[in-house]
């Protein structure tokens, strides 16, 4: 009895918000020692002792599915300690949500340049970037790409910060920080501002319908966009393509955001808490802080990396 009451004024109640923080912190830090303990495997076996092992189908693949098995691990927890029904956390929507989702990774192709713009200014004091190896996309190899690459990291990305971490935010803040957390997390500073925009915009459809299904789906199709792409080389539009389809990409953006933001109310999954219940801005930032340390130095490494190139 006598340590519960000392638990309880050392850390206080347990908030959404601090269970909110201490998932992002346990997401950020396991997958650091997942590929700490695989790394020691490795060289345990003598597998690193095979010419470009790095560059193996085998290999990349661990790269990709390593920090899943984080995600899938610190939500498993979550919702065995807290009691909460995945369901919950899930969320049911009406099919418009699902339209809506589309139509907003479609016009966020149109932001994609970010990425170049950026890239061309780092460029500028001799930044370059290291661009991401995928595995290998030959037959029917591409299937196990679009799922360990596409819908994996869609789903357990999508239940972590839009369905765990959101709950925590949801009295303050929450599109914003919830995309500044997202972009910070995926520690590429060529992807910074981009992956901001679509954790926020993500976010916003997470709130408005009141689920993750749609943001899943819209992870997935970005995820999946990419792959095919670099399935069948294309790395630019001709000028006669690329116009008409930055036209309509920028016209769905705008259009969906108009929708979500002036004409589609918020529900009353925004705002679950009681009202008169003050929010625990303090205890998420607390319990979040390890996680936005170890993704600020991660993210801080691979900028100082570009440099060293």
């Amino acid at each position: 009895m006598e340590s519960k009451k000392k638990q309880n004024s050392l850390f206080g109640e347990l908030t959404t918000e601090k269970k909110a923080g201490l998932a992002y912190s346990a997401a950020a830090f396991l997958p650091v020692i997942l590929s700490l303990a695989f790394t020691i495997v490795l060289q345990a076996s003598g597998a690193t002792k095979t010419e470009n092992y790095d560059k193996s189908d085998w290999f990349i693949y661990c790269s990709f599915l390593l920090p899943q098995v984080a995600f899938a691990i610190v939500a498993a927890v979550f919702f065995f300690k807290s009691k909460t029904p995945v369901k919950a956390v899930a969320g049911k929507c009406a099919p418009k949500y699902f339209l809506i989702a589309v139509l907003l990774q479609v016009g966020l192709l149109s932001l994609a340049e970010l990425n170049g713009l950026f890239l061309n200014f780092l460029g500028r004091f001799g930044y370059e970037n290291s661009e991401i190896t995928l595995p290998s996309l030959d037959g029917a190899g591409v299937i196990g790409v679009l799922l360990v690459v596409g819908l994996l990291p869609a789903v357990f990305e999508e239940t972590i910060f839009r369905g765990i971490v959101l709950r925590g935010l949801k009295s303050f803040g929450a599109v914003l920080i919830c995309g500044a957390l997202f972009s910070l997390y995926h520690e590429n500073p060529a992807q910074t501002i981009y992956q901001f925009l679509c954790g926020a915009a993500f976010a916003l459809v997470a709130l408005r319908s009141g689920s993750i299904l749609p943001t899943v789906l819209s992870h997935f199709l970005n995820n999946a966009v990419i792959v095919v792409l670099t399935k069948f080389g294309i790395e630019s539009y001709p000028s006669a393509v690329a116009v008409p389809l930055m036209i309509v990409s920028a016209l769905c953006l705008v259009g969906s955001l108009v929708w979500l933001i002036f004409f589609d109310g918020p529900k009353r999954s925004e705002n679950p808490e009681p009202s008169g219940r003050t929010s625990d801005k303090k205890g998420f930032f607390l319990y979040a802080a390890l996680g936005i340390l170890v993704c600020a130095v991660m993210w801080l490494s691979v900028l100082a990396t570009g440099f060293g190139n």
